[in-house]
Parts: structure tokens; C-alpha cells; sequence
């Protein structure tokens, strides 16, 4: 009965000694990522802070925006042209729903001869 409970608590803390030894491992890998986060975030300021934005960002930014404003205005003269070829796409079929299509000359000849015979 002894050595039942001797192993069972050997077992025990065995399983509990390799849990603490991940745990250990996992505290050193996230301290190496956090290290290396805060000398990005050190290195990223110097090189983007607001107080000293280099001119090549600053070209950048303004490049983006005029490019921005024209794309809004070809995407408006898009949708403009489009719902223009919308209407003229609808005129042929509009016109024989309204009778204003050109007649065939075969029924314009039959309703002259028709015209000359009364």
C-alpha cells in the first residue's frame, strides 16, 4: 500500500516538475518576443514620430490623397457613363414598345399598293 501511494506521488510530481519546466520555458520565449517588441517600438519612433516625419512620408501622404480624389472622380465618371449606356441600351427595345421604329419596306410597298388599288 506504501509503495502504491510512494508512486502515485512520484507520478504526480513528476508531471507537475514538467509542467513548471514549459512554464519556465514559455516565461523565456515571451520575454525574448516582448525584448524584441520594444526595441522595434524603439526604433519604429525614431523614424515615425509626428514631431519629425521624414519628407519622403510626407510625399507619400500627399501622393496618396491626390491619387484618392481622382480615383473618387473616375469611379463617379464610371458609374455616370455606365447609367448613360444603361438608357441607350433600353432606346431599341423603348422604341418598338412605342411604335417608333422604323417600318419595313415590305409592309410600307403593301400599304401603298393598297393605298393605289382604293
Amino acid at each position: 500500500m506504501i509503495t502504491v501511494a510512494v508512486s502515485l506521488n512520484l507520478v504526480i510530481a513528476l508531471f507537475c516538475f514538467y509542467v513548471a519546466w514549459r512554464l519556465w520555458r514559455l516565461s523565456k520565449t515571451l520575454g525574448a518576443v516582448a525584448d524584441s517588441l520594444v526595441i522595434w517600438e524603439r526604433n519604429t519612433h525614431g523614424t515615425l514620430n509626428p514631431a519629425v516625419i521624414p519628407p519622403a512620408i510626407l510625399l507619400g501622404q500627399s501622393g496618396t490623397a491626390r491619387l484618392r480624389g481622382r480615383y473618387a472622380q473616375l469611379h463617379l465618371q464610371l458609374r455616370r457613363l455606365q447609367q448613360v449606356l444603361a438608357v441607350v441600351s433600353v432606346l431599341p427595345s423603348a422604341s418598338r414598345w412605342l411604335g417608333l421604329g422604323k417600318r419595313s419596306r415590305l409592309g410600307s410597298g403593301a400599304q401603298v399598293a393598297r393605298a393605289k388599288k382604293r
